[in-house]
């Protein structure tokens, strides 16, 4: 069986949730309201693809506010940050299920090719972020002969 990188993620992600769902519902049936804000960020799904002039990436993070994330680079990586709060109007008593995670998130994404900083750009959409880093595009370097020192 060929297993890779994701298989792994998406196994222990499993898990975690397993284990949250657990704790919620004992939680809940004890009377108590838990969240697990406190305990870590959340993770938001992304995806970064490249087209042959730009570096692409795309983030779900539906029923956040625009203006609660944040988005910078320094050193080759994109940095976002927010945090999503739950404003329903009706008192939690007891939960059957928990899914939605709110609280504060922060992803960080090394680029792999240089990028012009200058240029980048991000609007968000229907629940997705979307930003847009141009590639600096680069010279190939000219074929040339070394000598050999004897």
């Amino acid at each position: 069986m060929i297993s890779n990188d994701n298989d792994t993620y998406y196994k222990a992600d499993a898990k975690q949730n397993k284990i949250e769902q657990i704790l919620s519902e004992f939680f809940s049936f004890a009377g108590k309201e838990y969240s697990f804000d406190s305990m870590s960020p959340w993770k938001p799904q992304a995806d970064i693809y490249e087209t042959p002039e730009d570096i692409i990436v795309k983030m779900a993070i539906p029923g956040t506010k625009p203006h609660n994330v944040q988005v910078s680079f320094s050193k080759d990586t994109l940095t976002i940050t927010g945090h999503r709060t739950d404003d329903s109007p009706h008192e939690k008593i007891c939960f059957y299920q928990v899914e939605i995670r709110y609280g504060y998130f922060e992803r960080a994404f090394y680029m792999p090719k240089p990028v012009d900083t200058n240029n980048i750009k991000a609007s968000y959409k229907e629940g997705f972020l979307q930003i847009i880093l141009p590639k600096i595009q680069q010279k190939e370097p000219e074929a040339f002969a070394i000598k050999i020192n004897l």
